[in-house]
């Protein structure tokens, strides 16, 4: 079989291995926590009710998130 290289943030990877089970490969992890769960359409239109405010602050964070990732993979590309 195949196999790819993925680089994870520190932090990431220690939540990986607290989910792991005894015995368990990173990639049968992967597979399990991923396996589909069902649909999500009936979850559609969960959060209209919610103000614009609400959304803004949500961009916000994933900003503020996506920055903090890129300099710590940064971080460890120049390691």
């Amino acid at each position: 079989m195949a196999s790819k290289s993925i680089l994870v943030t520190t932090d990431v990877y220690e939540r990986l291995r607290r989910l792991k089970l005894p015995g368990e490969s990173f990639s049968e992890l992967l597979r399990r926590i991923t396996a589909s769960k069902g649909k999500l359409s009936p979850h559609f239109g969960a959060l209209a009710h919610e103000p614009k405010e609400f959304f803004d602050g949500l961009r916000a964070i994933i900003a503020s998130l996506d920055k903090a990732s890129e300099a710590e993979l940064a971080r460890l590309v120049k390691r």
